[in-house]
């Protein structure tokens, strides 16, 4: 009785307490008459899903084997983008620690450049400075140069306005006429002497 289904069993069982029914029937005891019509309902309840269990065992055990699947599938998927998941998030914590590493880095490369950077603009800073004094120092060399020639110009004016000053105020006409006849008579003597030679 094990090869059979359970559907054959249960329509036996079903045969079987419906002959046990149809014996109290038949003996015709009127308090029976209650549980005749249970076993009966019973009965019926028992042979019609029995029915339908056998005629749709197949159908459901497929939809049944292939949500399972579908299930399984899904369960499999889900294990595989989770270790998708786990793997692109350690990806990415391994990349977030690198890049860490490299703002340490870089913030380091630009200290140092920064520190040659001032290095560099303080050594134009001090070389364009002694240009500039450099400069000046020409500039005023140049300048104390032209105000001593200045100076003395100045000087040699004021020296020659006064000695003018001088001699117009001690020259009389008397005196004036003497020094020209002096000076007609040396031109004489240096003419005379010129031819002569």
């Amino acid at each position: 009785m094990r090869n059979f289904p359970s559907v054959v069993r249960a329509i036996i069982l079903a045969a079987c307490v419906f002959s046990i029914n149809s014996i109290a029937l038949a003996e015709g005891s009127s308090s029976h008459s209650g549980l005749s019509t249970f076993v009966g309902q019973l009965l019926n309840f028992i042979v019609l899903f029995g029915g339908l269990a056998y005629v749709l065992r197949k159908p459901i055990k497929e939809y049944l084997q292939r949500k399972s699947d579908e299930v399984a599938e899904l369960i499999q998927t889900s294990e595989k983008l989770k270790a998708d998941s786990i793997e692109r998030l350690e990806k990415t914590r391994e990349r977030v620690a690198q890049l860490e590493e490299e703002i340490v880095k870089i913030k380091e490369e630009v200290k140092e450049q920064a520190l040659k950077e001032k290095e560099k603009i303080s050594l134009e800073a001090r070389q364009e400075a002694e240009r500039l004094r450099k400069l000046a120092r020409e500039e005023i060399d140049s300048l104390k140069a032209a105000s001593i020639i200045e100076l003395k110009a100045y000087a040699v004016n004021q020296s020659i306005s006064k000695a003018e000053h001088r001699i117009r105020q001690k020259l009389s006409p008397a005196l004036h006429r003497k020094l020209i006849d002096k000076s007609i008579d040396s031109l004489r003597t240096v003419h005379e002497t010129a031819v002569d030679n």
